[in-house]
């Protein structure tokens, strides 16, 4: 036996479905919650606060907490310091590497009378947003403060929740196909890619290289090289270099410069000279190194191909 459904009530339910959507809280946020740190008499209280404060965000409904653990493996918190005072663009390497949006950091600080003042700063790190939380009260209530301070972190995240986050940032393939789009006329002209190290390291730049083909092909540019039988109507030389940042802790620093002449096979003429340098960082020396010159041909791509379509 098949049962009638009616409309009106199929109806009644699909409206109060959306409905219930409709007032459903807005995305959970995920949050990373940095080593409290302490001073003096209040050295051994850091960990405490930490621990307690992790565990009382986990009951946040509209908070993602990443597990300490997890943290751990994936971030030497060594690599930004023990001050508890993490700088936004610390943060922002953060949020990187683990995929947190807001990062809590804080200090521990004993004054006189065994009083404890907690102070936790409340990290964007997409947009580098600094907010602060504070509770204060006696050691012996350590528990009870830091409940009441993890509420107002909560508060505070979920009140400054699009000062702290910005809109999803554009992906590799996004920013290609827009870049596509954008390219007026039809006109491809093929196209041969040269970039070297200077003189001393020698070869050419591999990455650079592979990277702006790609680019140039995905776009519906020929790319040639000296053995094709079609020979190539724009070249582009290039000169790259990189060199290595500060290391912090297990984080590498690279920052990539490329330089660029586009000419003109069959008049010499130049089309553009352009220059881009990018700074990237990654958990390896080769991820860092990569990730520099990459970025640096993207902003390059963004620029020159409009050019030669024309």
């Amino acid at each position: 036996m098949i049962m009638k459904i009616n409309p009106a009530l199929l109806l009644f339910v699909i409206l109060a479905a959306r409905a219930l959507a409709a007032d459903e809280p807005q995305s959970a946020l995920t949050v990373a919650v940095y080593s409290f740190t302490g001073e003096a008499d209040a050295r051994n209280y850091g960990g405490k606060v930490t621990a307690l404060v992790t565990a009382d965000l986990t009951a946040q409904p509209n908070l993602i907490l990443l597990e300490r653990a997890e943290l751990k493996k994936e971030l030497n918190e060594q690599a930004f310091g023990i001050s508890g005072l993490v700088s936004a663009d610390a943060a922002a390497q953060i949020g990187e590497i683990t995929g947190a949006k807001v990062l809590v950091s804080g200090q521990v600080i004993m004054t006189e009378h065994n009083h404890l003042v907690i102070v936790a700063n409340i990290i964007g790190t997409e947009t580098g947003r600094l907010f602060a939380a504070k509770m204060e009260g006696g050691t012996d209530n350590l528990t009870g403060l830091t409940s009441e301070l993890s509420s107002k972190i909560a508060q505070t995240i979920a009140d400054q929740a699009t000062n702290l986050t910005s809109e999803a940032r554009e992906s590799s393939a996004a920013r290609l196909d827009r870049i596509v789009k954008s390219i007026k006329g039809t006109k491809r002209p093929s196209v041969s890619i040269n970039i070297f190290w200077p003189k001393g390291k020698g070869g050419p730049c591999l990455t650079a290289e592979t990277e702006f083909g790609a680019i140039l092909i995905r776009a519906g540019f020929p790319v040639v090289d000296n053995n094709s039988e079609r020979k190539a109507e724009v070249g582009i030389k290039g000169l790259g270099d990189h060199s290595e940042g500060p290391r912090r802790g297990e984080l590498f620093t690279f920052r990539s410069v490329i330089e660029l002449k586009v000419q003109e096979r069959r008049t010499g003429n130049f089309i553009t000279i352009d220059r881009q340098e990018s700074l990237a960082t990654d958990p390896t020396r080769m991820g860092a190194d990569r990730s520099a010159q990459v970025q640096a041909v993207d902003e390059l791509a963004e620029r020159v191909l409009p050019l030669l379509a024309q």
